[in-house]
C-alpha cells in the first residue's frame, strides 16, 4: 500500500475524529495518529460517562420505588454517587436534616409535658 493510498484511508477517520481538513494536511501522521487517538479516548471516557450516570439514575429511580413501597428502605442522594462534586449540597442536606430532628424532639418533649400535665390534672398520675 502507497503512502497516498494510506492517506486517502486515514482521511475520512480523521474527519470523523474532529480534525479540520486544514489540520490534517498540515500534520504529520504520526500527529494525526495522536490526535485520532486522543480523540477516541476522550470519547471513551464521555460514554463511560454517560452509561455510568444513566445507571446512576436507574439505580436511584428504583430505590425512591422501593421507598415508596417501604419508608424504611433507604435513598441514596446525589452525593453518594458523586461525593466530590456535591460536598457543598450534602453539608447543607446534613444541616437541614439536623434542624429538622432538632425541631421534632422539641415538639415531642412538649406533647410529652402537655400529656403529662393532662394526666397530673385528671388524678391519673
Amino acid at each position: 500500500m502507497t503512502a497516498t493510498e494510506m492517506i486517502s484511508e486515514l482521511y475520512p477517520e480523521a474527519l470523523d475524529c474532529e480534525i479540520s481538513i486544514t489540520d490534517f494536511w498540515n500534520l504529520s501522521v504520526m500527529e494525526i495518529s495522536d490526535l485520532m487517538q486522543s480523540f477516541k479516548r476522550k470519547r471513551d471516557r464521555q460514554l463511560k460517562q454517560e452509561l455510568i450516570n444513566g445507571f446512576a439514575f436507574a439505580q436511584n429511580t428504583a430505590e425512591l420505588i422501593g421507598r415508596y413501597l417501604n419508608e424504611e428502605n433507604t435513598v441514596r442522594m446525589p452525593w453518594d454517587f458523586f461525593p466530590d462534586q456535591f460536598a457543598e449540597e450534602k453539608k447543607q442536606y446534613e444541616e437541614l436534616e439536623e434542624k429538622k430532628q432538632i425541631e421534632r424532639a422539641k415538639e415531642n418533649r412538649k406533647a410529652y409535658a402537655a400529656e403529662l400535665k393532662r394526666r397530673h390534672e385528671a388524678g391519673l398520675v
